[in-house]
């Protein structure tokens, strides 16, 4: 597993490692100190993008959320998040997640990531 170098500080950064990833999917074990609601799941899933990242050290920032829902109560402090890379335009990158509990699906929806 590969730790993410992400910019955020405890206790705001939630993912950890990259399990697995490939052109279009990864993979990442997130982790918080405290049972996380939805909106601390998405951060996690927008931070889980990360493991997209190309090493050219751009900033990325959460602009939109699209048909965000919550499958299953959160019960664990331990989560997989596998974040699917949809497609770029320009500098919007669309993403698409899922945060599961073992093999329980907790959460999941779209989110757009601006670069800069």
């Amino acid at each position: 597993m590969k730790e993410l170098n992400l910019p955020h500080q405890e206790p705001l950064k939630f993912a950890r490692y990259i399990v697995s990833k490939d052109d279009i999917l990864a993979v990442v074990k997130v982790q918080f100190n405290e049972i996380p609601t939805l909106p601390m799941l998405v951060e996690a899933a927008a931070q889980s993008s990360a493991a997209f990242d190309d090493g050219d050290e751009q900033v990325g920032f959460l602009v939109t959320l699209k048909n965000i829902k919550l499958l299953n109560k959160p019960i664990a402090l331990e989560y997989d998040i596998k974040v699917i890379f949809e497609y770029q335009l320009d500098s919007l990158t669309y993403f698409k997640f899922e945060v599961y509990d073992k093999d329980i699906a907790v959460s999941n929806g779209i989110f757009i990531i601006a670069l800069q």
